[in-house]
Order: structure tokens, then sequence, then C-alpha cells
């Protein structure tokens, strides 16, 4: 029998899982770099990182640089803060659906679940010409998951005698302060620090259909709470801008993030902005690479629509990863509504549960997000 200590007690796990345990932790061994998403392998690794922290962003397929000109620029660009009024509190949150497909040559296998998103908080105020400060709360990474697999017994019998079961819960806050100042009219710079903090728990079965009971269980679970920060910068003027952001990571949990980006304004097809954004995730080390374009134009004085495309790489791929998004806003003089829809997708050489064959695994997954702000 082992024991997990757990939430202030002891947990026992059954004797079928002191030898599925191992088989586990090899996973997590043989698997301990994998492209970001919502699967069997993030679940256990490094979950899923949340793009849709700002409405705006989520719009424009997780833009980072120029991801947001409100209170939540403290999460990705603090340099951004610098648009500001005089104060600026917003709300967002969002409902995701994902999917996924483990293909072989004979069958495709789907699991799917829907689930919470995003849940973001944040405000900033606007003290003196020059400085703007924020502070906000955000959910920055997922690692739920709910899965089952089915493994027949003798491999050449049809039929289905042993089936196991993965479901994961939780994910990554961060809780941040940070400023923005403008040194001259055409440069900002920002920074923003605090705590990324956050719980995830697994619960695992492994049942033969033979036998009257549940043969095993395990439950465990991580916790963490460490500091991290964000910095960037945005030099340019109305027509044409471009800047950098950097994003702190958490060994083993949390990747950090490099962003550079452009974009300009063209007058002549109705103050439509085109821009560009290229991510590296875990700089210096993995180097995974995004590649974003996005565009935004104004159709009334109070609407503006949104959208981008956009690619992903990472380790095991079997095909370059996709992303796609559209949104928008409406606006009053101090209330401001956004809507987004993000799609985002990825394929990977590997396979899911540690006995399941495949060829690949097709994950996807939409969020449908929405954001509330009021302005001064």
């Amino acid at each position: 029998m082992l024991y997990f200590f757990r939430s202030g007690k002891w947990e026992t796990v059954g004797g079928e899982a002191c030898r599925l345990m191992p088989l586990l932790l090899m996973l997590l061994f043989l698997f301990p770099i994998t492209v970001l998403g919502y699967g069997f392998h993030d679940a256990l690794t490094y979950g899923n990182t949340i793009d849709i922290i700002s409405i705006r962003s989520a719009a424009m397929v997780g833009i980072r640089v120029f991801g947001s000109e409100s209170a939540t620029a403290v999460f990705m660009n603090p340099a951004c803060l610098y648009n500001v009024g005089r104060f600026n509190i917003e709300s967002s949150t969002s409902a995701i659906s994902w999917t996924e497909e483990v293909v072989d040559s004979t069958s495709v296998t789907q699991r799917s679940n829907r689930g919470l998103g995003s849940v973001t908080g944040a405000m900033a105020y606007r003290v003196g010409p020059d400085l703007v400060l924020a502070a906000g709360v955000a959910k920055v990474s997922d690692f739920q998951y709910d899965g089952t697999h089915f493994l027949p017994e003798n491999p050449s019998h049809p039929g289905i005698d042993v089936l196991e079961i993965l479901k994961s819960t939780g994910g990554l806050w961060e809780a941040l302060g940070g400023a923005s100042w403008s040194p001259t009219e055409h440069l900002s710079a920002g920074v923003s620090a605090g705590l990324r903090f956050g719980e995830v728990s697994y619960d695992y079965t492994y049942d033969a259909k033979f036998t009257p009971e549940v043969d095993s269980t395990a439950t465990w679970s991580w916790d963490l709470s460490d500091a991290c920060y964000h910095a960037g910068f945005v030099i340019g003027d109305e027509t044409i801008s471009a800047g950098a952001c950097y994003s702190s990571g958490t060994a083993d949990r949390y990747y950090s993030r490099l962003s550079i980006a452009g974009e300009t304004t063209a007058e002549h097809i109705g103050n439509t902005t085109m821009g560009f954004e290229g991510e590296i995730t875990a700089p210096f080390d993995r180097n995974y690479f995004k590649g974003k374009l996005s565009i935004e134009t104004p159709i009334r004085q109070s609407i503006n629509l949104r959208a981008g495309v956009g690619f992903n790489e990472g380790e095991n791929m079997n095909r370059v990863g996709t992303a796609f998004s559209v949104g928008g806003d409406y606006s009053t003089e101090r209330v401001r509504v956004e809507l987004a829809l993000s799609q985002i997708s990825r394929s990977r050489v590997s396979t899911s549960f540690p006995e399941e064959y495949s060829d690949y695994v097709d994950d996807s997954w939409t969020q449908f997000c929405i954001g509330l702000q009021y302005m001064l």
C-alpha cells in the first residue's frame, strides 16, 4: 500500500496502483517537454498556457506585445498601461471546449470535455502624466483533463477488458502589481511583479472489468507558490509601432516567454491596423516558436472588429499547429463590452495513455470569451 500526503492528511493508493505508479512516473520522465495544449501529457507536465487574459488579445490569436490597451496589460506587456486614461477596471472570463483525437491506422479515439477557461480581474490608475500603476489577478495556465482509455486484456481478442481513467483539475494564477512610464513622447516601458501560485489535483483509476470492484485508485497533487515578473517596452507613434515583452518562467511548471511585435495603421483603408508578432516559448532553451498575424478595424466610432491567424511549433510535431480567432468590442462613454472566439489546434507524433498505441494525436480547443471594462 502506498501513502500520499495531501491537503493536510495522508491518502492511500490501492495495490494495483503500486504497479502502475512507476509507469506514470516513467511517462513524466519520457515526456517532460510537450507542446502546450489540452491533452494527457500536458496535464502531467506544463499544462496549457492561457492566452485569453485580455479579450483584445484573444480576438487576435493571443498577441502579447499589443494584446491589451487596458489594465490587463500588467499580465503581458506592462508598457501598454500607458494607454490607460485616468482610471480603468477590467474583468473577463471564457468557456472552453477541448478535444483529443488519438489516431492510428485503423481507428480514431476521441476524448473531449468542457469547462471554465480564463478568469481575469485588473485595475489601473494614472497617477501622473507619465506614470500609470496597475494591479490584478488572473488564471495563467490550465491543467484540466478528463480521459478514459479502453484496453483489451489480450489485443488479439475483441472486446474491452480493462479501462483506466485520468482526471485532473486546477491551474496556476498570478497576482501582480505593475507600473508603466513614458520617458519620452514615443517610448514607454513597464514592469510588473508578484506571485505565481496554484494547485493541481489528479485522480487515476485502473479497473479490470472481470473483477467485481475497482482494482485500484491513486490520488495525488502538487502546489506552487513562486515569484514572477513581466517587462516590456513600446516605441513608435499612432502610425507605426514596435515593441517587445518578456514573462518569467517557473521550473517544470510554466515556460518563460519572449515576444517581439510590430504594427502599422493605414489611414487610407479606414484606420485599419495590421500587426505581426513572433513569440519564443522557453527562449535559449527549447525555443518553440509561434507566429501571429492580426488585424483591427473600426467600423463605427463605437465598434471595432478584430481577427488573427497564427501557427505554433513544438516537440514531436506531426504537422504545424494552427490558430484562428475573431472578435470585437462595443464602447460607450464609460463602458466597453468585448467578445472573442478563439480556436487552436496542434498535432504531435505521440500517444496518450502509456499503453495506448497511435500514429499521432490531434488536439484542438475552442474558447468563447467575454469581457467588461469601466473607463474614466
